[in-house]
């Protein structure tokens, strides 16, 4: 589906020609929505950032952490994300640590090496592109953008019974997608391979 195809799905289920020049912001909404529940390979990203002094921006598009890492190869060490106390409880003779607050990534003991990422990002907006645009979970999730977008119209619109009914299904569309991705993420077997030898082992 393409952004033109988009506007017209919402307007044919608006059946509202004066409220064609307000579709623009209702995706705009449907898209801030979905990128604070969307929890998808779709909007899942790793990039690699350099901090300066220890802290490093955190992408504009920032959803919600997954990892953060530094180190590559086999000296990779896995610097979970905590809450900000943990500078409080940081000593000389600890872990290396990092957290994000306020829009930046701190990493403690201070380090300026490079660190990967991985991390979920709302989706680029579509305002003002053009009608033959579209977007990674556009492309998957038709249903995920109309959904949200009509919700949003309803609630403009102050149709109360129309907005559950939208939002209802925007739930229901947005719950199966994060349910299919978690289990993409999750091996399904609860064997670990022993590559030396090639066998399985319990775990």
């Amino acid at each position: 589906m393409t952004y033109g195809e988009l506007k017209a799905a919402i307007a044919g289920y608006l059946q509202r020609t004066d409220q064609t020049a307000n579709i623009i912001g209702f995706i705009t909404r449907a898209e801030q929505r979905i990128g604070r529940d969307a929890r998808l390979l779709e909007n899942r990203i790793l990039e690699t950032v350099t901090p300066s002094g220890g802290i490093a921006a955190l992408p504009t598009r920032f959803a919600e952490m997954r990892r953060i890492s530094t180190g590559s190869g086999s000296s990779l060490r896995i610097l979970m994300a905590v809450g900000a106390a943990a500078a409080n409880q940081f000593g000389s003779s600890g872990s290396a640590l990092a957290y994000y607050l306020s829009g930046s990534i701190h990493v403690l003991p201070s380090s300026d090496t490079d660190i990967d990422i991985d991390y979920y990002e709302y989706p680029e907006p579509l305002a003002g592109a053009a009608d033959s645009a579209t977007r990674p979970i556009m492309d998957r999730f038709e249903a995920l953008y109309i959904d949200a977008a009509m919700a949003e119209a309803s609630l403009y619109l102050q149709d109360m019974e129309a907005y559950q009914v939208w939002a209802q299904r925007y739930t229901a569309e947005i719950t199966q997608a994060n349910k299919a991705a978690s289990e993409a993420y999750t091996p399904r077997s609860t064997s670990a391979y022993n590559f030396y030898g090639g066998q399985p082992r319990s775990v």
